[in-house]
């Protein structure tokens, strides 16, 4: 096969002005983007938020729900995302709660009774970002603002008719945008050939489905 014509900073030209995920999008902003985002082969991630930014939610869940427990809290905070996008508020609040738990140094659900292992806490720090955590980082020290962006898109969709909101639009952008300049510090813009590296639960049907990708010729990623 051909290499794709796309590389990531194409992509993030292409994609980034485009995000509009106010509403649940009923299909990929640009369906013929997909396949060139996965045969970049970057890390879990990185793919899953240019699938997001590409509103193609499909391929968004397939990566971040094996991503479910810390250190993957990059994963959790897509995984709030992506409920969050779908129109599923309340998942995306309980994915939301997990994080703050994990970004906080505390065992999801288990806040002020059970502290997370300290290399856990360690595989959880990004890389030149300060002494900012996480969440901090994506929503630039604004501490309320991971919980309030759900509260302001379920008021807008109850009451905006369809309409648009400007800034709520751009919101979501810059944390998406946030997103992904934080796990390109810490993963790197390269191929990363064993996705299942990056999971943290690994079952049978992601290793099926990983055994029936093939990447631009590649040969097979493991998943």
């Amino acid at each position: 096969m051909s290499k794709s014509a796309h590389t990531l900073a194409s992509l993030l030209e292409t994609l980034l002005p485009t995000v509009n995920l106010t509403q649940p999008p009923p299909h990929p902003t640009d369906a013929s983007l997909t396949p060139a985002i996965s045969s970049l082969l970057l890390h879990p991630t990185i793919e899953a938020t240019l699938h997001l930014i590409n509103a193609d939610l499909p391929s968004t869940h397939f990566l971040v729900r094996h991503m479910q427990a810390p250190p993957a809290i990059e994963g959790m905070l897509l995984h709030s995302i992506l409920h969050r996008c779908e129109g599923d508020l309340r998942n995306a609040r309980l994915w939301a709660s997990d994080v703050r738990d994990a970004n906080d140094g505390w065992v999801p659900k288990h806040r002020d009774a059970q502290r997370l292992d300290p290399n856990v806490v360690d595989s959880m720090e990004g890389e030149s970002t300060g002494a900012l955590r996480f969440v901090d980082f994506v929503y630039n020290d604004d501490r309320g603002e991971m919980e309030r962006l759900i509260d302001d898109v379920e008021k807008f969709r109850k009451h905006g008719r369809g309409g648009k909101d400007v800034e709520l639009e751009e919101r979501i952008r810059v944390e998406l945008e946030r997103v992904l300049t934080w796990c390109r510090k810490k993963f790197g813009d390269g191929e990363y050939m064993d996705a299942s590296a990056a999971w943290v639960r690994h079952g049978e049907e992601v290793r099926k489905k990983g055994q029936d990708m093939v990447s631009e010729g590649k040969g097979f990623r493991e998943f």
